[in-house]
């Protein structure tokens, strides 16, 4: 794994969603208070040349439509701190303006559509849109109060079957779901947009709890790997030379090859310690883990044997499936278990290594006939626990406990990967 792909790895949600934006977009999300600016800006440009053409009807209170559309862009700039408060404010002003500029005039909604969509972003649609409906309604009516629509000067033709009244309803119709319908769907923008927020925050929570699990899990896995391999390599090498103290005053040949091995486990240990250590470093580019190969498991009980244990090594079924991952955990599981025997066991004559793999699960048992003054209590339980966490990769169990006839037996059921079950079936029905 290379460092660049670890880097993306470890990239927040936040990171990709605005490598997804476009510089704009990246650009004004980090400058919230350009985007309220920027709203004021444009209700101003919608609404002004609006209030200039009403300002300069007869009659009109030109002061008054520009001190009230200057009191709305006051209360923009304040949408997104208490959005309810602002579009109270904006439906207020919005509506002294009808009333000062008569049914011809008026703000032209545009603050209420602004004020509308920010309450979208903030709130439900149960409140939101009830709320567009109500406020355009209320204004519709408002203006039909007011004089809406003004039929002065106009002359309809009787023979067409329209009346004045008749006409007057389908304009205040029109009219009314204009306003309506733009003010819901200011809402519903504003919805789209909340809706797009909350999933955006609920999949970056889920990025931050899968990252936090896979950290959780893997600092498992580091603390498991390490304590297999120090408390193995200890274990043998506390052995070694004491054997080797004691071999020395007798046979020299035979304490140098002690003494051989005693070196060996430490530089294996050493070696694989390193290779653990560098999933912790970002430019590490081999493999991060020790994987054993096809002869680690005799290796692994040679050197066991040197340190003092009588082991017998029993192997039914066929070879371990191919899969590195369940050859590791074999690996360990053997390990620990004769690492256990090498510590806590006294007066051990037989340790027995059985292995026997069946067409879709294999096996493990290892006893040895020690004292039974062993009990689970002995330890910290570091090892139990991590025989444990890598049997549940293979959807297996592992018992252990005293012999009744003296001694510890440790018990183990793995499934095999799905794939070696095929090939294992393939070869039977080709032989």
């Amino acid at each position: 794994m290379t460092q660049q792909t670890l880097q993306e790895t470890v990239a927040s949600f936040d990171e990709l969603t605005a490598k997804r934006m476009g510089r704009l977009r990246r650009y004004l999300r980090t400058h919230p208070r350009l985007v309220v600016i920027g709203a004021v800006v444009l209700y101003l440009l919608l609404t002004l040349p609006g209030v200039l053409v009403a300002a300069a009807m007869p009659g009109a209170n030109a002061t008054g439509l520009l001190v009230v559309t200057l009191a709305v862009s006051a209360a923009l700039l304040y949408r997104r701190k208490a959005p309810m408060t602002v579009i109270i404010l904006v439906f207020v002003f919005e509506c002294v303006a009808l009333i000062i500029a008569g049914p011809q005039g008026g703000l032209g909604g545009m603050g209420m559509i602004i004020a509308l969509y920010t309450v979208a972003t903030s709130y439900s649609a149960k409140r939101t849109i009830p709320l567009a409906v109500l406020a355009g309604s209320f204004q519709v009516v408002l203006m039909v109060l007011m004089g809406f629509p003004d039929m002065e000067g106009m002359e309809l033709d009787p023979s067409d079957g329209i009346d004045e009244a008749t006409f007057s309803r389908i304009v205040i119709g029109i009219s009314g779901s204009f306003v309506i319908g733009f003010y819901i769907a200011a809402a519903a923008v504003g919805m789209n947009v909340r809706n797009a927020r909350i999933h955006e925050a609920e999949l970056n929570h889920w990025a931050r709890q899968v990252s936090s699990l896979a950290q959780v899990q893997e600092r498992n896995r580091i603390a498991r790997e390490m304590h297999d391999v120090v408390a193995h390599s200890l274990s043998v090498m506390i052995a070694l030379s004491e054997g080797a103290r004691v071999v020395a005053k007798r046979d020299q040949v035979r304490a140098d090859e002690v003494l051989n091995e005693l070196s060996g486990t430490g530089r294996a240990a050493l070696s694989d310690m390193r290779r653990m250590l560098g999933v912790l470093r970002q430019n590490e580019t081999g493999e991060l883990e020790p994987q054993p190969t096809g002869g680690n498991v005799e290796q692994l009980l040679e050197g066991f044997r040197t340190a003092g244990l009588p082991i017998t090594f029993t192997q039914a079924g066929g070879a371990l499936p191919e899969d590195t991952t369940f050859q590791l955990t074999v690996f360990r599981m053997i390990q620990e278990s004769l690492t256990n025997s090498l510590r806590y066991a006294r007066n051990v004559s037989d340790v027995q290594v059985r292995l026997e793999r069946r067409r879709d699960e294999l096996r493990l048992e290892v006893m040895d006939n020690g004292d039974a003054t062993r009990v689970p209590s002995v330890g910290s339980g570091r090892g139990l626990r991590g025989m444990r966490e890598r049997a549940a990769l293979f959807e297996g169990n592992v018992e252990a406990g005293p012999v009744a006839s003296g001694g510890w037996i440790v018990k183990a059921v793995l499934k095999v990967p799905e794939c070696d079950v095929k090939i294992a079936k393939q070869k039977t029905a080709k032989e």
